[in-house]
């Protein structure tokens, strides 16, 4: 949101909200619907450091949002890249690589959605969210139509 501190999210590593899952990576697609700009709080990134163990993190304070957040010591000494993009592009990456934005200093939202991909046999875990089978070469019949999706099932029952 525009000039109010929930814009900026601190440095963190996705896989602190769900610690509980098991090693297999978890792949973000972080898309933007309007052009991600310096002044609207594009992502940041800390490149290679996808194979990071999880760090210890804490709850912010700052923004009254509780998202999970590093230290400046944790960060390393990697340079931090800023990633402007336009509006449609997707960036990728996995659970463990070190992101934030900064502040929205527009007077627009920054739209944005976070598609989130895990392999078949990684714990589905529910209690953050129901997803859906995607695409399954080996259980074609399985895939979760928009009916089950709404009905919270994260499969299709054959």
């Amino acid at each position: 949101m525009p000039r109010v501190a929930a814009g900026a999210v601190p440095w963190h590593q996705d896989k602190s909200y769900w610690p509980d899952s098991n090693a297999n990576p978890v792949i973000t697609v972080w898309i933007s619907f309007v052009d991600a700009t310096l002044e609207n709080g594009c992502l940041h990134i800390k490149p290679r450091t996808q194979n990071k163990k999880l760090l210890e993190w804490h709850a912010e304070s700052y923004t009254g949002t509780s998202y999970t957040a590093l230290h400046d010591h944790q960060l390393g000494s990697r340079k931090t890249i800023a990633l402007p993009i336009k509006a449609g592009t997707a960036i990728l990456f996995n659970d463990r690589v070190l992101h934030m934005s900064t502040p929205n200093n527009t007077d627009h939202v920054r739209w944005s959605v976070d598609l989130r991909y895990q392999s078949t046999d990684q714990d589905p875990m529910p209690q953050h969210g129901v997803g859906f089978l995607a695409r399954s070469a080996k259980f074609p019949g399985r895939v979760a139509t928009l009916v089950d999706w709404l009905a919270e099932k994260m499969e299709h029952e054959e």
